[in-house]
């Protein structure tokens, strides 16, 4: 086996392409094998890629890809080497296996992965592996090389006139078979010229273009056309289907629900509310990002993945340094790796003393929060992994080379990999320290925290289209139910329903989460049960609340005969932690325990109150506008539990308020921050606002019993003490 891929792969100079084709194969079963495990919901699995909300589909890397693989081929021409080619080759086959996964993405311009059209991008990858597979094995299409040869070698104009229209003969004759529709004839064909007379000899296909411009008035030949596609196609694309699912996953999956027929309620049953909800493909996908970006990552999974693909990537490169022959100096190898090994060893041995002091520090002198906010920071997990994975590259590497006879070959690329991946290191230390730094420095921190709450609002809360509380659009979060409507005592309609109809509640057993603090709902999928099963669902308990066990957490209104328990319960999502990303009450929530740490005795440090007031006075804007008239829905199917205005208001000040006693800068921000909110919110926000500045006033009276001291306290000042009577 090695002496033919030596003489048909390697001396004929296609080593290059063989690594293009594995290339391809293989990110080709990857990148399917990670949308499926995306597609399952498996939570150790990376998600999507989701930078600020946009998905980002992994065509894109795989044009980027494509993009400088072939510049480097065109930039790297006059130093082009075996090993060059190569790596260029290898990047190019990436790129274009990422690219034709979604090439039904790119013929339609919408998102049809999963749908019946996204069987297209499977055809794709196998067209494009049958021709790199004809190419490797020396085959040309219509034998172009061959017969520009012989016109090179000709001296006659008739000679070279028949070789070139022996092309254009085949050419012909693929245009034929492809117009009749025989695809992989004619493809295959362009390479082995004798099918292509079969191909257009033949019957074309009942749908193709042939058959449509010659067969509409031969009844005769479009019968024998379909009995043919009956009898031989048919049974051979049902096996078709069923390689391609084995390797790419189910297709078919409908891009809108089948509507849903409005039945009459009798009159004792809850009326059907059937609001027009995202299709199933769009709920699982935004639950699945969802998911994603609530979801708690083990601090160990990446660096252990890390470590497995260094192990496996090593022994590798050493086959490759084999089939290379460098010759580089042993010893100078040796002393290299030994350092990189040495230096790894110790820079991971540092990364985790530092980020201990980090978290210790962090936990003492700021806030608890910080421990699990840097144990989820994606630098940490990679610098740890990639310092252990260089380590243990190193290491192999040193072990092949002292294990190695004098006359084997050295393993100069591998080294020259495990330098690559010491600078990569380097740098990851660099980012890591930052990152580190921006945890203990505060008003970072409090940034940090900030914008993932201006995150969570965007996400969660639709922007009004005017400042106007009648007109304010419902709050629906993406994935969160955060609409509430009690049920009303007055003898309403609505109320009447709920007395007569059943009521079912489902409680909370054991979860498989790591926690029991409820992060989200899958609100639409909800909403399509509901109007599935012909009830109403309320949910008991808000994002944020930890459930203890056996407690309700949903009521069913209606008859539950339909209702499946473990479909409802799988629309809840639960973890340890209600994080910042969770909701904006969490960053509040977070902000606010910050600022009480920088107020107590221990610590004393009213800017950084101050601070902290900062950021929460913007996010109680940008939530005021979205949170106008809070309009309630008594028709809505599916009913939560919403905070409203002056939770948060409460959430964000209260409690600093209350511990603000005797600090002159924190009740001067404090006046600030309030009379900022009641120009920024609606007239009917302005009460829990102006209460607080009532109480504001009378803690000033009780604290202050000099006059100076009291009109000092009593001015609003945006930096706490920036003037005397503030601005």
């Amino acid at each position: 086996m090695a002496g033919w891929f030596d003489e048909r792969i390697v001396e004929t100079g296609r080593l290059p392409l063989f690594f293009l084709l594995l290339a391809f194969v293989l990110t080709f079963l990857f990148i399917r094998f990670s949308v499926r495990m995306i597609r399952a919901e498996v939570s150790w699995w990376p998600g999507n890629v989701t930078p600020g909300g946009v998905h980002v589909h992994h065509a894109f890397f795989g044009m980027m890809a494509m993009l400088l693989s072939g510049f480097g081929f065109v930039a790297v021409d006059p130093l082009r080497t075996p090993v060059i080619d190569c790596v260029l080759a290898v990047a190019f086959g990436i790129g274009a296996a990422l690219v034709l996964d979604e090439f039904a993405l790119i013929l339609h311009l919408r998102d049809v992965y999963w749908a019946e059209e996204g069987r297209t991008s499977i055809d794709a990858v196998f067209v494009a592996i049958a021709i790199g597979l004809l190419f490797l094995l020396g085959l040309q299409p219509f034998g172009a090389f061959e017969v520009v040869g012989d016109i090179r070698k000709e001296d006659g104009l008739v000679a070279r006139l028949v070789a070139a229209g022996v092309v254009v003969l085949n050419v012909l004759l693929a245009v034929v078979t492809l117009l009749k529709g025989k695809v992989w004839t004619g493809l295959v064909g362009m390479f082995v010229p004798v099918l292509l007379w079969f191909g257009a000899a033949r019957l074309a296909r009942p749908r193709s273009p042939w058959a449509r411009w010659r067969y509409k008035n031969r009844p005769r030949k479009i019968a024998r056309a379909i009995g043919r596609e009956q009898r031989y196609r048919e049974p051979l694309m049902r096996w078709k289907i069923v390689v391609q699912e084995a390797v790419a996953g189910r297709f078919g999956v409908p891009d809108t629900l089948a509507p849903v027929p409005d039945p009459t309620p009798a009159p004792t049953a809850v009326g059907v509310v059937t609001e027009a909800v995202p299709s199933a493909l769009a709920t699982a996908i935004r639950w699945r990002r969802t998911r994603r970006a609530l979801r708690t990552v083990p601090i160990w999974r990446l660096p252990v993945v890390l470590v497995t693909f260094a192990i496996v990537a090593a022994w590798t490169t050493v086959g490759f340094d084999e089939l290379l022959e460098l010759e580089v100096d042993p010893g100078t190898l040796a002393t290299l790796l030994s350092v990189i090994a040495g230096s790894m060893a110790t820079l991971t041995g540092l990364v985790f003393t530092a980020v201990t002091l980090a978290m210790q520090f962090g936990a003492s002198s700021i806030s608890v929060r910080v421990i699990p906010m840097l144990q989820q920071e994606p630098v940490m997990r990679w610098s740890t992994g990639f310092f252990l994975a260089t380590f243990v590259y190193s290491v192999i590497i040193a072990i092949d080379l002292s294990v190695g006879g004098p006359d084997e070959p050295t393993p100069g690329l591998s080294t020259a990999i495990a330098f690559m991946l010491t600078t990569i290191s380097a740098y990851l230390f660099i980012a890591l320290v930052g990152k580190v730094g921006t945890i203990l420095n505060t008003a970072r921190l409090l940034q940090w925290i900030a914008d993932d709450g201006r995150s969570a609002i965007v996400r969660q809360l639709p922007p009004p289209t005017a400042h106007d509380e009648t007109t304010a659009p419902m709050a629906f979060d993406d994935q969160v139910v955060v609409e509430t409507t009690p049920d009303r005592g007055d003898g309403g309609t609505d109320a009447g329903a709920d007395i007569e109809a059943e009521h079912m509640q489902i409680r909370l057993g054991e979860v498989t989460a790591r926690g029991r603090v409820l992060l989200a709902v899958n609100g639409d999928r909800l909403r399509r049960y509901a109007a599935s099963w012909d009830v109403r669902i309320n949910l008991l308990v808000a994002v944020g609340d930890h459930v203890p066990h056996d407690l309700p957490v949903v009521e069913i209104v209606g008859d539950p005969a339909r209702v499946e328990t473990r479909r409802v319960l799988a629309c809840l999502l639960f973890g340890d932690t209600h994080q910042p990303s969770v909701s904006p009450a969490a960053a509040l929530q977070a902000i606010s325990d910050i600022a009480l740490k920088a107020m107590s005795a221990g610590s004393n440090d009213p800017s950084v109150v101050v601070q902290a007031l900062d950021h929460t006075e913007d996010l109680l804007l940008l939530l005021a506008p979205r949170l106008c008239g809070e309009p309630t829905a008594p028709g809505t199917s599916v009913r939560g539990i919403r905070r409203s205005w002056a939770d948060y208001v409460a959430i964000g000040t209260d409690e600093i308020r209350r511990h603000s006693t005797g600090q002159v800068q924190v009740q001067r921000r404090l006046r600030a921050l309030f009379e900022s909110l009641l120009d920024g919110c609606g007239p009917a926000q302005r009460v829990p606002v102006t209460e607080r500045l009532a109480v504001l006033d009378a803690q000033v009276a009780r604290d202050w019993s000099d006059d100076l001291d009291r009109r000092l306290a009593a001015a609003a000042d945006r930096q706490g003490y920036g003037s005397e009577f503030g601005r």
